[in-house]
């Protein structure tokens, strides 16, 4: 008896845990309010380029080189929002099957690795067109604190 509850329960379990790991991969609402400046997930790093005094030549080769990326990384998105929810049906299902949702937490894995080494490869091709003074000002911006993160948490009277 407790070898047939304990062969019906471990597959259950598994679900529930794999469930449990997968659940901050399966958020993907963005926040209330659009944040000032660029979007997207190099919004950021282009907002610091505004900063650090690109000339006109370097201003149309990042564009050119963000362009050329564009459709990449919009397939690489799609892909990953159908991972998504394939991850989302096979833990959600009646009874998962922890293998299904297994391969399908490793398939948006694999998705999330795929967009981050492609925008790594873009930042590498941006900074590239930089000088030694611009590449510093950049550095500097990406690691200076966020503004509105600032003043999310410094708001006291």
């Amino acid at each position: 008896m407790k070898q047939i509850l304990r062969t019906s329960l471990v597959p259950l379990a598994a679900a529930l845990a794999l469930a449990l790991v997968a659940a901050p991969l399966l958020a993907v609402d963005a926040p209330a309010g659009p944040p000032p400046g660029p979007k997207g997930p190099l919004g950021g790093y282009l907002a610091c380029l505004r900063i650090v005094n690109l000339t006109e030549v370097q201003k149309a080769d990042v564009k050119a080189l963000v362009e050329a990326s564009r459709p990449k990384l919009e397939a690489l998105h799609a892909t990953l929002k159908t991972d998504r929810e394939a991850l989302r049906a096979a833990v959600t299902a009646a009874t998962p099957d922890p293998c299904a949702v297994g391969r399908a937490l490793l398939k948006v894995e694999a998705d999330l690795k795929a967009i981050g080494d492609e925008l790594k490869a873009l930042r590498t091709a941006i900074e590239a067109l930089l000088t030694p003074e611009q590449k510093a000002k950049l550095e500097g911006c990406l690691k200076a604190p966020r503004q509105d993160a600032a003043e999310d948490g410094a708001e006291e009277d």
